[in-house]
């Protein structure tokens, strides 16, 4: 991991720290859904076609 990724994840870090319970329950919803996007993005890449 590189070291601008890490500066970001402990920024990140430090903003969740200041959210209440259920604000932290939307963030952990959201963040799910992207690593799920992402996922499906990495499973379709060698499908796509260029152009």
């Amino acid at each position: 991991m590189d070291q601008e990724k890490k500066k970001l994840i402990a920024e990140t870090v430090e903003n969740l720290k200041q959210l209440d319970k259920e604000s932290l329950l939307l963030m952990k919803n959201g963040s799910e859904l992207l690593k799920a996007r992402d996922d499906l993005d990495k499973d379709c890449a060698p499908n796509k076609k260029a152009g």
